[in-house]
């Protein structure tokens, strides 16, 4: 009997089921008021001038075309940031992220040194090739 039972609506329940699940993260983002996706801004600076490297407006959503990786920390490359953190031309606010320059045998990578976003700091740099 309950074979016969998940086989005439065993779809239908897991339909159910998925679109309650789908609902919940755009519910998500409703109640937080904005889109919880990040945005990437990539730094398009000098990564050897300490000075670009704390410009906010140096720091856009338009892509460098560098490859950014993780693992090293050599220069400036990208910073992982939410979408309140940008002023309306898509730069970095300075107001909401504060940026510092962290010395590197290979020029400077970002490090935050204050500003009112609680957005947790996730840098992603290069290596010099």
């Amino acid at each position: 009997m309950l074979t016969k039972f998940l086989n005439n609506y065993g779809y239908m329940i897991l339909g159910g089921a998925m679109i309650i699940g789908f609902s919940a993260f755009k519910g998500a983002e409703a109640y937080a008021g904005k889109k919880l996706d990040p945005v990437m801004v990539y730094f398009h600076g000098d990564p050897t001038d300490d000075d670009q490297v704390k410009d906010p407006s140096e720091w856009t959503t338009t892509s460098n075309s560098q490859s950014c990786d993780v693992n090293y920390n050599e220069q400036a490359c990208a910073i992982e940031v939410d979408e309140s953190d940008l002023n309306s031309n898509n730069e970095l606010d300075g107001t909401r992220i504060q940026l510092g320059a962290t010395s590197t045998p290979e020029g400077y990578i970002p490090s935050r040194t204050g500003g009112t976003s609680p957005t947790p700091f996730k840098p992603i740099n290069k290596q010099l090739l």
